[in-house]
């Protein structure tokens, strides 16, 4: 009778811990899945400031060209006007010379007037204002581009803190996955002590074996409650009892027994320095 209890009690502890790996499980996936998602916002940040940094080349040349349009039109616009002033003298002279020159003249103005209505289909006020628009868009594009790259730093930042936190969980994972049974369960069947290497959120995970952290895990059977072990009192009257993480009330002959463990684990460990 009593060995079919104990089963009962063992199947219970099992249960329990499952419903707790599952838990972790799933928190895994969702930490996996958000990893995912910030390497798909850094590419997409990257394909758009290499889209926006052809735009801003394209931009940057039709500034140029418009540039150097304007410089030709103005410098088109000097050349004009010196020689319609070196025709106008021109006809002035050949008009007190010889009248009959008179309709020559007159073709030679006709000619310099339908010029002039020419430049004026270029419309050098527009390209002016189209040089002015054109400034001020490369200089919206370069705040863009530094808006674009801020977010891109800002990504690559929040992904490297989920990486960090992603290799912290699997370190709780594993350790959660590491109790698999209890080294110790009290008369009553109440109480089981179990060792794990589980990662408290304070702390940073373990960057290879040999710097795991091992804790007592005491759980109650009946409400289903744990509490990790702190460290081993080595004086008063507690002597080489374990003391609790939390508020949690442990029974002595349980905090003895988790003691016990931790000792042992102490003396194995200076063993493997040695």
């Amino acid at each position: 009778m009593a060995s079919s209890t104990l089963s009962l009690k063992s199947l219970r502890d099992t249960s329990t811990l499952k419903s707790e790996i599952s838990l972790l499980e799933n928190e895994k996936n969702d930490f996996i899945a958000k990893l995912e998602r910030e390497k798909k916002l850094v590419r997409k940040l990257q394909e758009d400031l290499l889209e926006q940094k052809k735009d801003f080349d394209h931009l940057e040349k039709q500034f140029h060209h418009f540039a150097d349009i304007e410089a030709d039109f103005e410098a088109l616009q000097q050349e004009i006007q010196l020689e319609r002033l070196e025709n106008l003298l021109n006809i002035e002279k050949l008009e007190t010379q010889n009248t009959s020159t008179d309709k020559k003249s007159k073709e030679e103005v006709k000619e310099l007037q339908k010029e002039l209505k020419e430049l004026k289909k270029l419309d050098p006020v527009r390209l002016k204002r189209q040089v002015v628009d054109l400034k001020k868009k490369t200089i919206t594009q370069a705040s863009e581009n530094k808006a674009i790259n801020i977010a891109l730093v800002t990504t690559r930042k929040e992904l490297k803190e989920t990486t960090a936190e992603k290799d912290k969980f699997d370190s709780e994972l594993k350790a959660a996955l590491s109790e698999s049974h209890s080294f110790w369960q009290s008369k009553d069947g109440e109480w089981v002590l179990i060792e794990t290497g589980l990662v408290l959120k304070e702390e940073d995970a373990p960057k290879n074996e040999d710097d795991r952290v091992t804790r007592i895990r005491c759980l109650n059977l009946t409400t289903g409650t744990s509490v990790l072990s702190n460290e081993l009192i080595t004086e008063g009257k507690e002597k080489d009892l374990a003391s609790w993480l939390g508020e949690m009330e442990i029974p002595e002959d349980v905090s003895k027994e988790a003691g016990k463990r931790l000792k042992k684990i102490a003396a194995d460990l200076e063993d493997e320095d040695d």
